[in-house]
């Protein structure tokens, strides 16, 4: 059974200029982007793991942060690019906009068992269970952070969160005042931002931003121009008000790229959201959220999918007051998801149109012990497909010291079926080669890791996890025509490991590896033999060193070297890349940089067989960021 490829949108547009007036006494210079030491990063808060705030050498996970220093310290100019950062990530670029993200294997540009939010919104396509990344950009001078867990959450976030959760999460109304523009530019395209931050009467503020992003074509093993140049343009805004019993959060995104009719390689998409979220506290002290937010993306390539899915989602947590040493988190929500697919020459959806349901009422309880703490937790979600899942959790860690702690954690996480996995023909008339797969249940995954994070000195910080992690159930065809199926079972195992270092004030080094085996094998045989290579096509190994220099006159080189391991099926060469920055602080309200990708080869691909790959090509973009 073969995958469907997801590509880049292309669309003409111009950036939505925000021509508004500056307050004075605003925020948002490059000095308000103060770095960290190693020491304040080890503290940095995280909520990913357990629901709630904690330090990031605390917590029992295998999770690595992307600071907004590390983003802007980087040659990225899209999200995916920014998340090649995370060690504990595999991130291979398909095409001009299409990008294959995942962790602990099962890469490819539909992968299903990583779950991504953006400002606690599930951006995950209700027909496949992934993220179709051409439809998710950001202000990247507007990010905050982002928190990269590899390993299950299904605890907290539910299905598909089975091999990882990316959480992206953007900087407050409030730390985004002013006005800012920012111009990357290359040969090759590149993108522009406008975002504009002000007062909100006398107790909120508010933030605008226009996005315009065009991004170059690839080219073929034969080195001729491929059509996938891609462009889009965006526009969205964030509210923080604060009012006495609590804080209201209002936020939303429009996009829209591509052309009619639309094609594989430049789809006609649009989408847009709309969140709202409500934090406060209870009359005995004890906080609780309420959020609920409405999403919409659709997708038109013509000739294969015709794709519009929308839903709705609403979330509560409350954290009651517990006896000193222990806190309770639970929760509840309910999202129903509305998904048409109109038939195309080449697929078909039986029934075109069905709406689907989540609900989900999970409880955690965290308790300290001298030295221990243990963290159990339990999920039951209902989905439409397969009624109850039940997702339990427990972890332990020991604090040997205010600076090391080791961790262990056993987990059940399960991957629902989505439309892709019960109702998808090709082609659209029989004779079908795929025909279905109304008996497909959930994947399920049964983890236990085991992980080490320390400090020595105030310099130098390290982190490892070793995991091995059972699967059972995942996904096969079978028969002819091809069944979709649940006849695969295996195994993955593997270690995650990272360290940074300070030798000085004016220097940074990182380093990170992961190393991983798979071993699958079909239950029933016979079965379709691109089964097992279409759940993901991953390296064995790979390894990242980045570098940072501040140098005299205010200026700034950073380096980012990656080596990715051969990938097995189909065969992609193991790759070296570079990416550079070389950045001048003109003054402190103007910075120029130059971007350099790929640069120790002249082209290269990073998935699929050469025969049909996209290659990328070496690049170089100039960058100006203005704080007005």
């Amino acid at each position: 059974m073969s995958n469907h490829k997801i590509s880049a949108a292309r669309a003409g547009g111009l950036l939505l200029a925000l021509g508004l007036h500056l307050p004075a006494g605003s925020q948002g210079l490059v000095a308000g982007l103060a770095d960290l030491s190693l020491e304040q990063l080890s503290e940095l808060p995280v909520t990913s793991v357990s629901g709630r705030a904690e330090s990031l050498r605390n917590a029992p996970a295998s999770i690595f942060v992307i600071t907004s220093e590390d983003i802007r310290r980087s040659a990225a100019t899209t999200l995916p690019e920014a998340l090649r950062l995370a060690p504990n990530l595999q991130v291979a670029r398909v095409n001009s906009g299409t990008y294959a993200v995942s962790a602990r294997g099962f890469n490819n540009p539909i992968a299903n068992k990583l779950l991504v939010l953006i400002d606690g919104r599930t951006i995950y396509s209700t027909l496949f269970a992934g993220v179709i990344w051409d439809y998710h950009d950001v202000v990247l001078e507007d990010v905050e952070r982002i928190e990269v867990i590899s390993g299950p959450g299904g605890t907290l976030w539910g299905a598909n969160a089975v091999n990882g959760i990316i959480n992206v999460i953007t900087r407050s109304a409030a730390a985004t005042q002013g006005t800012l523009v920012s111009v990357t530019r290359s040969v090759d395209g590149g993108q522009q931002a406008v975002r504009w931050g002000g007062r909100l009467g006398d107790a909120g503020h508010l933030r605008l931003y226009g996005l315009n992003v065009d991004r170059g074509s690839t080219r073929s093993l034969a080195d001729a121009e491929l059509p996938d140049a891609s462009s889009k343009r965006q526009v969205g805004f964030r509210a923080d008000m604060q009012f006495e019993p609590g804080l209201l959060t209002v936020q939303g995104d429009a996009f829209r790229g591509g052309h009619t009719p639309g094609s594989r390689d430049v789809p006609d998409i649009h989408g847009a959201n709309l969140l709202a979220r409500w934090e406060s506290r209870f009359g005995d002290g004890s906080p609780y959220r309420i959020q609920a937010y409405y999403d919409l993306q659709a997708r038109d390539e013509t000739l294969v999918l015709r794709n519009r899915g929308s839903s709705y989602d609403v979330q509560f947590t409350h954290e009651p007051g517990v006896p000193t040493g222990q806190q309770l988190l639970w929760g509840a929500g309910y999202r129903v998801g509305r998904d048409r697919n109109d038939p195309s020459p080449l697929v078909l959806f039986i029934p075109t149109e069905r709406e689907l349901s989540w609900g989900n009422v999970f409880v955690q309880h965290q308790w300290q012990q001298a030295r221990w703490q243990f963290t159990a937790g339990l999920k039951a979600e209902h989905n439409s497909y397969t009624g109850v899942e039940w997702l339990p959790s427990l972890r332990a860690a020991y604090q040997h010291s205010a600076r090391a702690n080791t961790w262990a954690a056993m987990s059940r996480a399960v991957r629902a079926p989505s439309r892709i996995d019960r109702d998808f023909f090709l082609p659209s008339l029989p004779p079908f080669i795929i025909a279905g797969g109304d008996g497909f249940e959930s994947e399920v995954a049964n983890v236990f890791e085991v992980g080490h994070r320390g400090q020595q000195g105030s310099n130098f910080t390290y982190s490892a996890t070793l995991f091995r992690q059972h699967y059972s159930g995942l996904r096969a065809g079978r028969g002819v025509p091809a069944v979709v199926a649940n006849r695969i079972d295996g195994h993955s195992q593997g270690i995650e490991a990272w360290a940074q270092w300070q030798p000085h004030d004016a220097m940074r080094l990182g380093l990170g590896f992961l190393g991983q085996r798979k071993k699958l094998h079909v239950v029933d045989p016979p079965a379709d033999p691109s089964s097992i290579p279409n759940l993901g096509n991953d390296p064995d190994r790979q390894w990242k060193l980045r570098a940072r220099f501040d140098l005299p006159g205010r200026t700034e080189l950073d380096l980012h070297l990656r080596r990715v391991g051969a990938l097995p099926s189909p065969f992609v060469p193991a790759y070296t890349a570079l990416d550079a920055r070389l950045a001048w602080q003109v003054t402190p309200r103007v910075e120029l940089s130059l971007l350099g990708q790929n640069l120790l080869d002249r082209r290269h691909h990073e998935f699929e067989s050469a025969a049909t790959a996209a290659f990328l090509a070496r690049r170089v973009y100039l960058r100006m960021v203005l704080h007005l």
